[in-house]
């Protein structure tokens, strides 16, 4: 049993590992198959999960040079909130990294919301950088 389950988990960070940003599964339910025995797995896929997000903001970062001035002010305005959210998706990825089995939880579904967010915050100034171009 222990063998087809890790297989099972190699499989499934492989497909995590395949699948575009926009068509991931939700961090939520990600999170949530994470008991507090895989803590380091767990922890680790929320800095991919991060780390992968400021590829993408720098990506976006490089599209919206050429806007126009007016356009730059209102992605700007994205852009801190996108990473007011990030940082606070950092700090809930510490505490997740710091928690305890009896903290296990709320620290899994603090990341789990923080990263939402910061995702959902992703896409409103990814949207504001396509409407720019």
């Amino acid at each position: 049993m222990k063998l087809h389950t890790r297989c099972l988990l190699v499989g499934l960070l492989a497909v995590f590992s395949a699948l575009s940003f926009a068509a991931e599964p939700t961090t939520t339910e990600k999170m949530s198959s994470y008991a507090h025995e895989r803590k380091a797995e767990a922890v680790a896929e929320g800095k991919r999960l991060i780390a992968e997000t400021d590829k993408k903001i720098a990506e976006m970062k490089k599209q919206t040079q050429h806007s126009s001035a007016e356009a730059k002010a209102a992605h700007q305005a994205n852009m801190q909130e996108l990473r007011q959210k990030k940082r606070q998706a950092g700090a809930q990825l510490a505490k997740l990294q710091r928690s305890s089995v009896k903290t296990w939880e709320a620290a899994k579904e603090g990341f789990a919301n923080a990263y939402q967010a910061m995702r959902t915050s992703f896409d409103k100034a990814a949207s504001s950088a396509s409407d720019s171009k």
